[in-house]
């Protein structure tokens, strides 16, 4: 540590770089009136305005101050612009964005917005400009920010509405499976439609048996055809079940293990308002916090908001076959600059369904177009409206508009009311519509209408006394509205109602422990089958010792953890290959995307695998079940035993698979002891509550989803909340706040959000008073 505040010493002041402005006085043009602006020992800005527009701009203007490189990042990937400044490597995800044209829906999409919300988006780009500037990264690149519009924050949402929310990705792997291994394949590696699985509506239920549409949908494929991976935490308790008698919410959300976290903490106060907690960066949209009168948190709703289709391209390259002719597309050419290498040109065809996206996707042989909500231009309200709600019906109404990702939000208030809606507007399919790319050409293909918004499912003060989601079903399958099957596993929300229910006399630091469980319920449900393996190997003899003796927790000192989860991968690996052996990589999660390392696919297939291990059909294995699973579980040992020796204590989990905290430069060997943070002994997997995602195509590889954020909220108790992010509010590594929350949040004791003026002015370590001016000199960003 020490070492590293020596070296950041050091290059802030080769580099002459400046801290930003926190104490003192600051004129700033686009102000309406003064604002205070006080920062706690965290770097948290706690913001008082005069009015709407200041308080936006203030936001905007912290956001600036702390995030210039993170911004610059995610302008240029909505953009396609970032192999402008890194090279070739960041070239497909350069082709995907502009192929996908988020910047160009977004831009459409600003006429849509009411008069209101186009107002705050304004006033936050107006103060997040000013507060930007040049921070260590623009120097290594010798580059400097660029300056942000409104349709960027919008478009920044649809970035994440493509990587998060979005099933296309389950869609692409059916198709590739189906052409690749058959429709027997898909029908047994598919894990729709789990009947075990728990559903958020109504409490406590299970999904059930699907329905005969979607068990038969393998039958149907082939006509249908015509062919020639952040899940997240949250949950809400009574008054009735707390130890205050007021109710108690806790969030977090998983994503990709990056530093800075995508969440930037703030607390902005008017004479009409006021709101605190974790927005997500380069928008004004508090996706988890409070407002003094209620509290929310949310989760991907995986609900299914988007479709792929096959298109037949016309002789010319420019059309596509509707019915029986070709109707022309638009087009549009796109050149990206590639810092090092000469420009790419891409064609990007416009299909009366969306635009062609293929291209941009490795070993893709179908040209796939791409139909999405979030691509629309509609009204958008939602999470923009939060600070203001005063009921749960008001909640309600505000995500009527929401096109964006789907979300699970759920809700507590001050009169005692626990609640969650599904938020996120839904096309209005036919049943089993939306599960594999339709032929973009036949009659019916595609959607027109959505389903109102008064059909998605909620739920309010259930007589369990709690409600949780973790990105699972929000309602059985044979209920309508059809919402989609392509929910994760229902493993977590499982153990969060466990043990919700077990106490009425929970608090917040009860809440935070819970946060940190990683307890296994898969392998409660297979020990008895794993166990039962028959030993004859010395190998699996070894393993089978471990596992007997382990107490099912992931914990970052488990040998047998690591032994689980590597028999786990491997075991996967064999039943997919049997089936499906020319796309079993698809099946176990490759990435199509260059967004992510992985897809969705394999995280939702762990109960089936367990329905698999407990049934053992026959026919899978050519020898049988026992035999094949003792020949995986021999396998691993000896893979442990040769890569870390033979003393299982070198095989503890949290050393062989620990976390590290990736900057964007931190891939620079000279950058990374400076940039990155880690590694860190780290537990859990993809079902436990404490989330240490893994790819199961590279067991041992990094840690692919992780909690971003750590937040629990004592309703009533506003300066009771406790949050945390795994590094800091800063990300400037140069700064003392990059990484002064990363303890607090590996532990999960959090760090305060201060909510009343006594709890602010006690924490408040810096002061800056921002005046309006009138004209200013354009500032040097050099």
């Amino acid at each position: 540590m020490r070492a590293r505040r020596v070296l950041a010493w050091v290059a802030q002041r080769l580099l002459r770089l400046s801290p930003p402005s926190l104490n003192g006085e600051l004129a700033l043009p686009g102000l309406i009136a003064p604002v205070i602006i006080r920062r706690d020992q965290w770097g948290i800005p706690h913001i008082t305005a005069q009015n709407d527009h200041d308080a936006w701009f203030a936001f905007g203007f912290c956001q600036g101050q702390d995030r210039a490189f993170q911004l610059e990042c995610v302008r240029r990937i909505v953009h396609g612009r970032l192999a402008e400044i890194v090279g070739p490597r960041a070239l497909p995800i350069d082709r995907i964005a502009r192929r996908v044209g988020f910047i160009h829906s977004a831009e459409r999409h600003l006429a849509a917005l009411s008069a209101d919300v186009r107002a705050q988006a304004e006033a936050f780009v107006a103060g997040l400009n000013a507060g930007l500037r040049p921070t260590l990264e623009f120097r290594l690149l010798r580059t400097r920010p660029g300056l942000w519009t409104p349709a960027d924050v919008l478009a920044m949402v649809k970035l994440f509405s493509f990587v998060l929310a979005s099933n296309w990705t389950s869609e692409l792997v059916r198709l590739l499976i189906l052409a690749g291994d058959g429709p027997e394949a898909l029908a047994a590696l598919d894990p729709a439609g789990d009947a075990t699985v728990p559903v958020t509506r109504p409490p406590g239920a299970l999904a059930g048996q699907p329905p005969e549409w979607l068990t038969a949908l393998t039958r149907q494929i082939p006509a249908m055809s015509l062919l020639g991976r952040g899940g997240s935490n949250n949950w809400v308790v009574a008054g009735s079940r707390t130890a205050s008698g007021r109710p108690l919410l806790a969030n977090d959300p998983h994503l990709d293990p990056v530093i800075p976290s995508y969440w930037y903490l703030g607390h902005l106060k008017t004479p009409d308002w006021a709101v605190a907690g974790a927005a997500l960066i380069g928008t004004p949209a508090f996706a988890a916090g409070h407002n003094g009168f209620a509290a929310w948190g949310v989760t991907a709703g995986l609900s299914d908001n988007t479709d792929l289709f096959i298109e037949e391209i016309g002789p010319d390259g420019r059309s596509v076959r509707q019915g029986d002719k070709f109707v022309p597309c638009s087009v549009r050419v796109e050149r990206i600059a590639v810092r090092g290498a000469a420009p790419v040109d891409d064609v990007v065809l416009e299909t009366p369904r969306g635009p062609v996206i293929s291209p941009a996707l490795p070993g893709i042989p179908w040209a796939l177009s791409l139909r999405a909500v979030w691509l629309d231009p509609l009204p958008i309200d939602g999470l923009l409206r939060l600070a203001k709600v005063r009921s749960f019906d008001e909640f309600r109404a505000a995500f009527a508009a929401w096109p964006h990702l789907p979300l699970n939000v759920v809700y507590a208030d001050v009169t005692g009311v626990i609640g969650w809606l599904l938020a996120g507007q839904v096309p209005q399919r036919r049943p089993g519509d939306g599960l594999l790319p339709r032929p973009g050409w036949e009659s019916g293909a595609g959607w027109d209408a959505l389903l109102p918004a008064d059909a998605l499912p909620w739920v309010v003060n259930p007589p369990e006394g709690f409600l949780a989601t973790a990105n699972n079903p929000p309602q059985p399958w044979d209920a309508e509205p059809f919402l989609g099957v392509d929910f994760l596993d229902g493993y977590r929300v499982a153990r969060i109602r466990e043990i919700l229910a077990r106490r009425t006399d929970w608090d917040v630091t009860g809440l935070q422990l819970l946060q940190l469980d990683q307890y296994s319920l898969p392998w409660r449900d297979v020990r008895d089958v794993v166990l039962a393996i028959p030993a004859t190997d010395p190998a699996a003899a070894r393993g089978l010792t471990l596992l007997r003796a382990w107490d099912g927790v992931l914990s970052p000192d488990s040998p047998a953890a690591t032994v689980f989860t590597m028999f786990w991968a491997e075991l996967a690996r064999r039943v997919a290959e049997a089936k499906a052996p020319h796309t079993a990589r698809w099946v176990l999660g490759q990435s199509v995307s260059p967004f992510t390392s992985t897809t969705s696919w394999a995280d939702r297939r762990v109960a089936h695998l367990v329905h698999l291990l407990r049934e053992q059909p026959a026919g899978w294995f050519e020898r049988s079940w026992p035999s094949e699973m003792a020949d995986a579980l021999a396998t691993v040992v000896r893979q442990l035993e040769e890569r870390y020796g033979p003393d299982p204590w070198r095989w503890r989990w949290g050393r062989v698979r620990p976390l590290v905290l990736q900057h964007p430069l931190g891939v620079v060997p000279l950058l990374r002891r400076l940039l990155n943070r880690g590694p860190l002994p780290w537990g859990g997997d993809q079902n436990t509550i404490a989330a240490g995602g893994v790819n199961p195509l590279d067991p041992l590889g990094p840690v692919t989803f992780f909690p971003s954020l750590r937040l629990v909220i004592d309703v009533g108790d506003w300066d009771a909340t406790r949050v945390a992010l795994p590094g800091g509010q800063s990300g400037d590594p140069l700064s003392p706040q990059y990484d002064d929350q990363l303890a607090a949040w590996y532990t999960n004791r959090g760090v305060p959000l201060a909510w009343s003026d006594e709890a602010v002015a006690r924490v408040t370590t810096a002061t800056l008073m921002v005046r309006p001016a009138a004209t200013a000199a354009p500032r040097d960003r050099s």
